[in-house]
């Protein structure tokens, strides 16, 4: 059995979690939630449902309340190819237009909001 990963630094007042490292002999079949998969795209729970929901990151292969699960592989690979269109001048307009389109959205709301308020 392999040994744990040693913890990596948290904020405070949160518990770290140790996870054993899955041997390659099951790394195709083997299944991960939706929080492991988050923290292997260094990026939080509800930004990694986003992609999903969007259908730019891998479906769930099961899906039952309070159990939705991903292949390891699916996940990995989509990683893999995500960091490989990740970088350079296609990257960075990607950003911007992306970070314009959520603060003219952010914009209409908060006028939305204001115009219900008066």
């Amino acid at each position: 059995m392999s040994a744990p990963q040693p913890m990596a630094s948290t904020a405070a007042g949160t518990k770290p979690t140790a996870r054993a490292v899955t041997p390659p002999a099951l790394a195709d079949v083997a299944l991960i939630d939706g929080p492991t998969a988050a923290a292997a795209g260094c990026m939080s729970l509800s930004s990694w449902h986003e992609l999903v929901r969007k259908g730019e990151a891998p479906a769930p292969v099961i899906r039952q309340p309070r159990c939705t699960r991903y292949r390891l592989a699916d996940v990995r690979a989509w990683l893999i190819e995500r960091a490989s269109r990740g970088s350079g001048p296609e990257a960075a307009s990607r950003v911007a237009a992306t970070a314009s389109k959520a603060s003219a959205a952010a914009q209409a709301k908060r006028q939305q909001a204001q115009l219900a308020a008066a």
